[in-house]
């Protein structure tokens, strides 16, 4: 009889499915910008209708990524136990990219697309937008650019990284505590839970204090999914990996998704679904892995790809306000060029600057 397959055992060695599906979830946030770009109907995303309007797909992916940085940023930090080579290769792989965009978006795209006179629009207060280069900030518009767009928005998309950033800190917390006892896991998923769930149904004002509300709703959310990741990470000698226990896991989100809070729901069922599928191994990712790793180069440039296509594209039909285009007309063209952007990103910046970990 064949032995049940553990988490561990899957997530032994480099062929997986984590590349392919992470690059998945960043079209999954391109789908869903399309819909919201375009034509402000998010209520049109398929995932809203199959999470019975709970969720939608940006969301879930988001959901995705932090589950896989969960396990795999703690297991980094596990085996290296070494902080400044940790430090280091996180920075290497967040920053740099997301330092380009944010300059070159001020001081080259947005200068190219304002309404404004050059002079006005470097007159213009950019401090807030640069702030994001140091995860200080969510402000993500220009001085009159994208402003007969429906969203004004230079990137959507890179608000998560501040979480990200959080939770690459909460990992050195996390290894000294649980290499005692790793059982206390439980102790900051059931505070990561409670901060979500608060800020998301106890309290109803816009600010706690002088944060604003929706910060710890995603901080509480976020940081549950990124300590999911942590938990079967920890306990994945135990857990054990089959088609069988997977379908119970999709029942139980589907089912568990009409009753319950949607964000809950994936934390528990979500976990396995992303964790199997992640730590499986298809043909069809080891083509895509000799690609490269696209994934962070779709998330961070997306937004703006398909912000520019509405740009030379869209159309303002009678008694709309603002620029609208069809979403997968959006969807297509962006696509098409942001997959050759994205390849051009990481082989010839990210990838070089990951060899100097």
């Amino acid at each position: 009889m064949n032995e049940t397959k553990t988490l561990g055992m899957m997530s032994q060695g480099r062929n997986n499915n984590l590349n392919l599906l992470r690059l998945f979830a960043s079209f999954m946030v391109m789908y869903m910008h399309s819909l919201a770009l375009s034509i402000a109907a998010q209520d049109k995303d398929i995932m809203y209708t199959l999470s019975f309007k709970k969720a939608l797909s940006g969301q879930v992916a988001v959901d995705i990524f932090f589950i896989i940085s969960g396990f795999l940023i703690y297991q980094s930090y596990d085996r290296s136990r070494n902080i400044w080579k940790f430090l280091k290769a996180r920075f290497l792989r967040i920053w740099p990219l997301l330092a380009l965009f944010i300059l070159s978006t001020a001081f080259i795209i947005g200068p190219m697309l304002t309404t404004l006179s050059r002079e006005e629009y470097f007159a213009s207060d950019l401090t807030e937008y640069l702030m994001n280069m140091f995860f200080a900030s969510s402000y993500t518009r220009l001085p009159q650019v994208f402003f007969t767009h429906i969203e004004f928005s230079v990137n959507g998309s890179i608000w998560t990284l501040r979480y990200e950033v959080i939770c690459y800190l909460l990992v050195l917390v996390f290894l000294p505590i649980f290499s005692r006892k790793k059982n206390l896991i439980g102790a900051f998923l059931l505070a990561s839970a409670s901060v979500y769930l608060y800020f998301t149904y106890g309290f109803t004002a816009d600010h706690f204090y002088m944060i604003p509300t929706s910060i710890l709703v995603n901080l509480g959310r976020l940081t549950m999914q990124f300590e999911m990741g942590v938990l079967f990470y920890l306990n994945r000698n135990e857990i054990p990996m089959s088609l069988k226990y997977f379908i119970v896991a999709v029942l139980g989100l589907i089912a568990g998704s009409y009753f319950f809070d949607y964000e809950i729901i994936f934390a528990i069922f979500g976990s396995y679904i992303v964790l199997f599928i992640g730590f499986s191994n298809w043909k069809i990712s080891r083509y895509y892995d000799k690609v490269g790793d696209l994934s962070y180069g779709v998330y961070v440039l997306s937004f703006l790809v398909q912000q520019l296509v509405i740009e030379w594209m869209g159309v303002s039909p009678d008694g709309y306000e603002y620029v609208r285009m069809d979403p997968y007309v959006n969807l297509a063209l962006s696509t098409i060029i942001v997959l050759p952007l994205a390849f051009i990103s990481w082989h010839l910046f990210e990838k070089q600057l990951l060899k100097l970990k």
